[in-house]
């Protein structure tokens, strides 16, 4: 089974997300996507939203996709989340799998910052995917450059912060997260503070 791995805060999950993983899925001709919430972000400070409402909007977003799958499995690992003990785990739930560790163009600038980057294709083939605005990155000196390939991909320029800064202006968010992940974080008024939530309520 080939297997697209696709982490992320997801705070929220939008279009974005969405449309590289289904560019992705269908160049490399994967067999499904795992959307991989993290748990305990290594590199960043904590989401914005828990990771239970992260899941569900995940959950949301996906539903009825069969090339798209949640994995949980980061909630189970110690913290924080370092991607080599995720992609290790996964090797145990899935053996014999082949995966490809989808990750953008700025993050790979960045890999030798991360824990264990060495050891990241020892585990899965690194998927680089582009990113608007952002340059492709040199390859890194650990890496086997038959196990990273980099990937153009349909250019999305929305991000998970913006998306945060409207709700918290109290601007609509159509049109850039599924209509279900908007009516989750209405319901529950993530990401607006307290001036917008009592303007709903």
């Amino acid at each position: 089974m080939r297997l697209g791995i696709l982490g992320g805060c997801f705070d929220p999950i939008h279009f974005g997300h969405l449309l590289v993983a289904e560019d992705v899925f269908e160049q490399l001709q994967l067999d499904r996507i795992l959307f991989v919430p993290t748990f305990c972000p290594p590199r960043r400070p904590a989401p914005a939203a828990t990771f239970l409402h992260r899941v569900q909007m995940v959950s949301r977003a996906i539903k009825g996709d069969r090339r798209f799958q949640l994995c949980r499995l980061e909630e189970k690992l110690p913290c924080p989340s370092y991607t080599v003990n995720t992609l290790q785990a996964l090797h145990q739930v899935y053996p014999g799998a082949k995966f490809y560790l989808i990750i953008g163009f700025d993050q790979y600038h960045t890999i030798h910052t991360w824990h264990q980057p060495e050891k990241l294709t020892r585990l899965a083939r690194l998927i680089v995917v582009s990113r608007p605005g952002v340059s492709r990155p040199p390859l890194y000196p650990q890496h086997q450059p038959h196990l990273v390939k980099l990937l153009d991909v349909i250019p999305v320029g929305i991000s998970a912060r913006i998306i945060r800064q409207r709700l918290a202006q109290n601007k609509s968010i159509r049109y850039l997260v599924p209509p279900v992940v908007a009516q989750y974080i209405y319901r529950h008024h993530l990401y607006m503070n307290k001036k917008t939530k009592e303007e709903l309520c």
